[in-house]
């Protein structure tokens, strides 16, 4: 380079650096009219044009400058930068990795490498680019703030807690390590560490709009929500152009009950694009979730009458009516809906809940069809649509099987990785490293057969990673989480991410504990990010997977055939699950129509829906023979009269006298147990079977009356029964299970015999022995292990 080169290019450097672009633009481009190959002079450019916001022009220079000198590692990060800025991810990832190759320990690739596989969606990968940047000497204090939001969006929120934690400690007066540590703690539900980061970031940053924000977080997490108000009318002036801001104002102000604030911060929101019903919507929605009920129907009756168009929060709206039990408020906001727009797939699919509810299996699975063929790609109308199967005494296996079958070929199919799992470890005997994933590790029926067996797996053969897919954790949640190696908080991690995590883990077999219920992930079964993959507990039936491996079924011949599923059956030795400590309500002597002096009492506490149209029709001829008993059942709705007029209707017109039968409401957990002491004999509904409630019998000594199907919601009864030695309450056929329950109304000594110890008997059998079903699943997981290895090992050495 000449020395006169060297001064213009000096020149130019000085004047970029004091930003005075139009200068620097002037001289680099003198330089490469004078010597064209000068790569410094076309690097400077491209940081001009950056400068004023050319980022494509940007990247012309700046390839022209690695073409002239490809192993300059600060040409080739910038590049990748720019690349990554313009959309084009994966040609700025390949320079990224080009200029780690040549400067493997420089912080500023490593970190510029982060951000692309950020940009890419891989957050596994940017943590792990991350972790060498804090394995280097003298790590600033924004690389571990880095590395916790990485870990953050995994879910490790325990790693990202420390590395922030480490981020202060390194850069005490820098803001975003303190403001992230805050919202983190918050998130937690750690309110005094929060508090304590916010009062660093009123000394260190009190005027950035984050630190109002999250201390308008914290009051309103507290209650406070008058304080909050005021927080976020800080954070919104600080930072007026942010619509979520102006919303949060808004939604406390409705909270406070400050009506005319309320409108005004609306009225900002709105101007940023954000309408007064969505607000009302998001915050009854919200409501919702937390099954704040009165809450969540005020606020959206509240949206629905601001924007009668709003279809989102009408639907919303229909969960809430439901879960009132305002069966005619949910069928006339079905309506409204269906009115404005005939082919919302959601409205649709909420009136068929509707008629499920009822009972009106038939009815409910045409709406889903219809909904099918409008929204084909909709995996909900599927899982809704396989629901209603289940308790339709109209369907046949072949009828579930041909919905899950073109559900995993339209939707799940196309999302699965080409993983062969070449890299794991083929050692049959290694400990292996199971994966649960699941959204009920609470206060959930799931929880209750996963809590007891957990206390007692072998943790030297087994590693447990449990990915948690809900938003809140309460007593049960700290109950399972010391109870695992691995908790993983995965609720706002997208599929592609928790793919990753769960292929980073190294997961040999993945446990989906959902199925198609609330909160569930199957979106990530589908990518197979495990060797093996079993469903079990969550939904009774098969999902029609061709990602999933095995289905866990109890010891049953006919599961066993497989006939039923697309996966493969693994009966469980004994039993299909274990309970915890079901009630501490005392089972009273002797049978409640003597005890009581009241009429035999037949029950099933299930949820109506189960009760399927054959099943009413058997239940009915119990009752004509036995115009003296009476029948209690459930339903949601139970209390509303035209609902209650319309399931009495159903036995009238079988000829049972109404007064027979008695429908209530949901209840309290403790009165659900005690209204066992009125039940002389349960009537188990077909063909889904009670499963949770059916354990809950046998505990509270009801036995109960089941005649098996074909598929395994329709033979839980049956497993449950034999484990207590109540086989004779299997029924053979329809007459077979009419005149079982008709036999033991009048023999009641033989009823009282089958009642007594039934407890006892339950305690001794395998339905609540957890060491037992511990070993079972050890040795289930081991047997898959070494058929999965077998099966690579013949595959990767053909004879």
């Amino acid at each position: 380079m000449s020395v006169s080169l060297k001064r213009l290019l000096d020149k130019a450097d000085k004047a970029l650096a004091r930003k005075d672009y139009a200068a620097a633009g002037a001289q680099y481009e003198e330089a490469v009219t004078l010597t064209p190959d000068a790569h410094r002079a076309w690097f400077g450019l491209g940081e001009v044009a950056l400068g004023i916001g050319q980022p494509d022009t940007a990247a012309t220079f700046l390839e022209h400058a690695v073409q002239l000198q490809p192993e300059a590692v600060r040409y080739r990060q910038r590049l990748g930068e720019t690349c990554g800025r313009l959309g084009q991810t994966e040609n700025g990832l390949e320079h990224l990795l080009t200029a780690r190759r040549l400067a493997p320990k420089d912080a500023g690739v490593l970190c510029s490498l982060s951000g692309a596989y950020v940009k890419l969606g891989n957050w596994h990968k940017a943590k792990a680019v991350l972790q060498e940047v804090v394995r280097l000497p003298h790590p600033l204090g924004a690389h571990y703030c880095l590395l916790g939001l990485a870990c953050q969006h995994l879910g490790e929120l325990d790693e990202a807690m420390a590395a922030f934690r480490k981020a202060t400690v390194l850069a005490p007066h820098y803001p975003d390590a303190w403001l992230s540590l805050g919202f983190l703690y918050a998130e937690k539900k750690l309110l005094d560490k929060a508090d304590a980061c916010l009062q660093k970031l009123l000394t260190l940053a009190p005027d950035e709009a984050g630190t109002p924000e999250l201390a308008g977080d914290l009051a309103w997490t507290r209650g406070d929500t008058r304080e909050a108000a005021d927080f976020f009318r800080r954070a919104a002036n600080s930072a007026p152009t942010n619509a979520y801001t102006q919303a949060k104002l808004a939604v406390v102000l409705v909270q406070c009950g400050d009506a005319l604030a309320a409108i005004d911060a609306m009225e900002r929101a709105h101007a940023l694009g954000i309408s007064e019903d969505w607000i009302l919507e998001k915050l009854g929605a919200m409501f919702a979730l937390k099954h704040w009920t009165p809450m969540a129907r005020k606020n959206l009756e509240m949206a629905v009458e601001r924007n009668p168009d709003n279809t989102s929060a009408w639907n919303t709206l229909i969960v809430v009516y439901s879960k009132s039990g305002e069966s005619e408020k949910v069928r006339q906001a079905a309506d409204t809906i269906l009115a404005k727009d005939p082919d919302n797939v959601f409205a649709l699919m909420n009136l068929a809940t509707w008629y499920i509810d009822q009972g009106r299996h038939d009815e409910a699975l045409a709406l889903l069809e219809r909904s099918q063929k409008i929204a084909p790609q909709n995996r909900y109308v599927y899982s809704k649509e396989l629901w209603a199967l289940l308790s339709a005494s109209s369907a046949k296996v072949a009828d579930i099987l041909n919905v899950a079958r073109t559900m995993d070929e339209r939707i799940f199919r196309p999302q699965r990785r080409a993983n062969n799992f070449a890299h794991h470890n083929h050692d049959p005997e290694r400990r292996l490293r199971i994966g649960w994933l699941s959204s009920d590790m609470r206060k959930h029926p799931v929880a209750a057969f996963v809590l007891p067996f957990l206390r007692h797996l072998d943790h030297e053969a087994l590693e447990t990673f449990i990915y948690y897919t809900f938003s809140e954790e309460d007593n049960v949640t700290a109950q399972i989480k010391p109870l695992v190696e691995h908790w993983r908080a995965v609720a706002g991690i997208g599929d592609d991410a928790l793919t990753d995590l769960i292929e980073g883990d190294e997961i040999d077999i993945l446990i989906d504990l959902n199925g198609f219920t609330d909160s569930n992930r199957m979106e990530i079964d589908a990518r197979k990010p495990a060797p093996i993959q079993a469903t079990w507990l969550g939904f009774p039936g098969t999902s029609g997977m061709s990602a999933m491996d095995y289905i866990f079924t109890p010891p049953d011949p006919v599961l066993e055939k497989g006939d039923w599923c697309t996966e493969t059956p693994w009966p469980l030795p004994d039993c299909y699950g274990v309970r915890a400590d079901i009630s501490d309500v005392a089972v009273e002597p002797g049978l409640p129509c003597e005890r009581r002096q009241a009429p035999f009492t037949f029950a099933c506490l299930n949820h109506f829906r189960k009760a399927s149209e054959k099943t009413i029709e058997l239940w009915s001829r119990i009752l004509v023979q036995l115009p003296e008993a009476r029948l209690i059942l459930v339903a949601l709705g139970g209390k509303d009269d035209a609902t209650i007029r319309y399931f009495r209707g159903q036995f009238e017109h079988r000829g049972v006298d109404p007064r027979q039968v008695e429908f209530r409401g949901y209840v309290p957990q403790r009165q659900y147990y005690e209204s066992h002491n009125e039940i002389d004999l349960g009537l188990d509904p077909f063909p889904f079977n009670g499963g949770t409630t059916g354990y809950d019998s046998i505990w509270m000594g009801v036995p109960f009356v089941t005649w098996p199907g074909e598929h395994l919601s329709a033979r839980m009864g049956k497993a449950i029964l034999e484990n207590v030695g109540l086989h004779e309450l299997v029924a053979k056929s329809a007459d077979d299970y009419v005149d079982i329950a008709v036999r033991l109304a009048r023999d009641r000594e033989h009823l009282k015999e089958l009642r007594a110890g039934l407890r006892e008997r339950m305690l001794a059998s395998p339905l609540l022995d957890a060491p037992r079903m511990a070993r079972n699943l050890r040795d289930a997981f081991r047997s898959m292990w070494r058929r999965w290895c077998e099966t690579q090992n013949t595959s990767s050495h053909p004879n």
